[in-house]
């Protein structure tokens, strides 16, 4: 009977034990940088790829335009100003 009666007061304790908390306020941890973490040299990498490309686009369309004024010839400058 003492032992059921000891493992009831123990399962108590316990489980009040386990309820309380701290009196003391918790500090909150500022989050890492995210240079500072291993995706560091991921920061920007989307939009370095992105500028790259509209580079690239860029350059393509200056030659297409560059190509039309060869092949086609100014057509704006060999036409006579209308009034």
């Amino acid at each position: 009977m003492r032992a059921i009666f000891a493992i009831g007061m123990l399962t108590a304790v316990v489980t009040l034990a386990g309820c309380g908390g701290s009196d003391e306020p918790v500090e909150k941890e500022e989050p890492m940088k995210v240079e500072d973490t291993a995706f560091g040299p991921l920061v920007g990498t989307q939009d370095k790829a992105r500028d790259r490309a509209n580079a690239a686009v860029e350059v393509h369309r200056e030659n297409l335009d560059d190509r039309l004024e060869q092949d086609e010839g100014d057509s704006r400058k060999e036409e006579p100003a209308r009034d």
